[in-house]
């Protein structure tokens, strides 16, 4: 089966720096096969009969020496992504002003009402599933959406991003 974990707060600012090289030699020492890194935010596609979120965590937890979360998502999970955008015309336009927040969990109810209380300007969002898609026509950089309210784990990627990603994939 074939995988794609993202991994949150790598190689932002110059801070939990890890190099493309030593990340997939990381991977690799898992038995993952096929590992490939795409761009430096930490996005890994692999190959595995079975993999979790918890071992790629602890690995990279020894390897680098600080925690780095872990969204995992499967090859079938990652092929419905572009069904499920509510915002096709959108990322037809450039795929820059939307973004998938991959979350860890499913949110329950009242957490997706308390972000809807705290949305504001003209970005708009929906949630399906263990993913919230954003629309921020002036960009992620001036979107006001805080996922604070989630209390969950989340990483987002732009969808010129998610494209690419699902080639290296197969999706």
């Amino acid at each position: 089966m074939r995988y794609i974990a993202l991994l949150r707060g790598i190689n932002v600012g110059g801070h939990r720096r890890v190099p493309m090289k030593d990340l997939r030699i990381t991977f690799e020492g898992l038995g993952l096969e096929n590992v490939q890194t795409y761009i430096q935010s930490g996005n890994v596609v692999f190959g595995a009969q079975e993999t979790g979120e918890a071992a790629l965590e602890a690995a990279m937890a020894r390897d680098f020496g600080f925690p780095v979360d872990v969204m995992l998502r499967t090859q079938e999970e990652w092929a419905r992504l572009a069904e499920r955008n509510p915002y096709p015309a959108q990322a037809e336009a450039g795929g820059t002003k939307v973004h998938v927040a991959f979350l860890r969990h499913v949110p329950d109810e009242a957490a997706l009402i308390a972000l809807r209380a705290r949305s504001a300007g003209d970005d708009t969002w929906e949630h399906v599933g263990r993913e919230l898609y954003l629309y921020a026509p002036r960009g992620l950089g001036q979107s006001q959406l805080s996922l604070a309210p989630l209390r969950q784990t989340a990483t987002v990627r732009n969808w010129q991003t998610v494209l690419r990603l699902g080639e290296m994939l197969g999706a």
